[in-house]
């Protein structure tokens, strides 16, 4: 097979750049309509360009030393429009993905399905869409960079079901381009509508990009994701023992809640060596309360899902780390990438409680909750859960139902905040120091009752710096033992399952 040089960050994929797929290929789209004057279009579109003959080039590259397999779209192309033949590349490109354990590459460009074919065109949607779900259930990543345009059948089959999405700045994005917008709907599309930023603000692509960086942003991502890649040696690491520091109740609640205390954001980039954050829900929202992200530990990928508490918020009166319905639906995501991968999930969790108001409580904050519980210990991967501050509720154990839940010395899990278990028990929230003693909330009492199975240094009782390295030592250490637990499912099971009984004897 020829082989060609490794693809620059700096440069943009060009079909010459792709080496070719070990099967064959349909060679030429159909007129199965016979559309009158489509035949002749094809055979001038094929005169013009040797390289192009399609509304997509598919193929092998390599971007960072890694292989790839890469479905490239061609808008001058037809208006890169998908058809029998655009589809059956595709296909046949994700087949090649999943038996050789490579990426799945999209770099979009289209306006839709082609009308030229008509039913034989928009059966392709649901041929990719079941492409993406077999390369799903083999735990293969798919990334997809959308270029200008990006809309259509392309869009809402393999290019918005994508695991990582990127988008170039300005490009169109959407299921159905302005013009077909305006023309079904009677109303003008604005700047402010069918864009990758706009896309970006609701939670549907994880970020948007100069075009002349996408590319190396996109590889990057290959370099975290890649399945040759993910199962690497964890770091080298000082053990480190638990400290015995013992905190008043109300002391530990008040150091938890410290301001300046290190969230996740702060601990993604002093605990591991590297990461790159996912952005949205992928249902129309995001919430900066919750970061997630793919990260590594030494060589080992992973998924972290955490909480940060000094999040920016639109509005000052809104809640700062009550995550919303958006938030939870983030953990969900982030569950499920860890699952589909088989890579250990992280979490970081430091919140006061979920976001109770009326319109989180509206969009479906007890479903996200719900949903998020499932996600996690739906994983197959290790889960470690680590309270990094305020552990609040049912809001803050949805990330804390894992393998293994370690807990910062000077941080604290609550069954509720004592503020409200004073408002329920006395209607007197000014008892909150009194009643936070009773919930017995703090890591000491907390590893002795049997909920905690770690402790490590806190920032306030360590110093950030500290805290952080321990933080890294106790995960490293943790991941260690859970790989090495022949029946570690079983336990997970047992703890979480029917017949689990809290025993504070043990």
């Amino acid at each position: 097979m020829p082989t060609r040089p490794a693809i620059a960050p700096s440069d943009r994929l060009r079909a010459e750049d792709l080496r070719p797929l070990p099967h064959p290929l349909a060679a030429s789209p159909v007129d199965p309509l016979d559309f009158p004057g489509y035949a002749e279009r094809l055979r001038a579109l094929d005169a013009a360009d040797p390289h192009v003959d399609e509304s997509v080039s598919v193929g092998l590259a390599e971007l960072g030393g890694l292989e790839v397999v890469v479905a490239l779209g061609h808008f001058r192309f037809l208006g890169g429009s998908m058809g029998h033949a655009h589809g059956e590349r595709v296909a046949a490109a994700m087949a090649v993905a999943r038996e050789q354990r490579l990426p799945f590459v999209a770099i979009t460009a289209t306006g839709g399905a082609r009308m030229q074919e008509g039913m034989f065109a928009l059966v392709q949607m649901s041929r990719a869409a079941e492409g993406i779900r077999r390369l799903r259930e083999a735990g293969i990543p798919v990334l997809s960079w959308f270029t200008n345009p990006t809309t259509g059948g392309v869009h809402a089959s393999y290019g918005a079901l994508a695991d990582v999405i990127i988008a170039d700045a300005a490009a169109a994005v959407g299921f159905a381009g302005p013009r077909v917008v305006e023309a079904v709907t009677g109303q003008r599309v604005g700047p402010d509508s069918h864009t990758a930023e706009v896309a970006f603000a609701a939670g549907l692509v994880d970020e948007v990009l100069e075009p002349e960086t996408a590319l190396a942003r996109l590889t990057r991502w290959v370099g975290l994701v890649n399945p040759a890649r993910r199962d690497g040696p964890l770091p080298a690491t000082e053990p480190v023992e638990e400290p015995v520091t013992r905190l008043e109740a109300w002391e530990a609640v008040s150091r938890a809640r410290w301001p300046h205390r290190p969230s996740a954001r702060d601990l993604l980039d002093t605990a591991f060596d590297e990461h790159l954050e996912l952005h949205g829900d992928r249902a129309g929202g995001h919430d900066d309360a919750v970061v997630i992200a793919v990260a590594r530990l030494g060589a080992r990928t992973v998924v972290v899902a955490g909480m940060d508490r000094r999040c920016a918020r639109p509005m000052p009166s809104e809640p700062r780390g009550q995550p919303g319905p958006a938030g939870y639906r983030k953990v969900r995501r982030a569950a499920e990438l860890a699952r589909r991968w088989e890579v250990p999930l992280v979490t970081l969790i430091d919140t006061p409680g979920a976001d109770p108001s009326a319109v989180s409580d509206r969009g479906g904050l007890a479903v996200g909750i719900a949903e998020a519980f499932v996600a996690t210990l739906s994983v197959t991967a290790p889960t470690v859960a680590v309270v990094t501050g305020e552990g609040g509720s049912g809001g803050a154990l949805a990330l804390g139902c894992t393998d293994q839940l370690l807990l910062q010395d000077d941080a604290v899990f609550e069954v509720i905040a004592p503020e409200g278990a004073a408002s329920i028990l006395h209607r007197d929230t000014s008892r909150a120091r009194e009643v936070a003693a009773l919930l017995r909330p703090t890591a000491g009492e907390l590893r002795e009752l049997g909920i905690v199975d770690r402790v490590l240094p806190g920032p306030t009782t360590a110093d950030p710096a500290t805290a952080a390295a321990a933080l890294r030592a106790g995960l490293v250490a943790t991941l260690r033992e859970l790989d090495a637990e022949p029946d570690r499912l079983a336990r997970r099971r047992a703890r979480y399952g029917p017949g689990a009984v809290l025993d504070p004897a043990q």
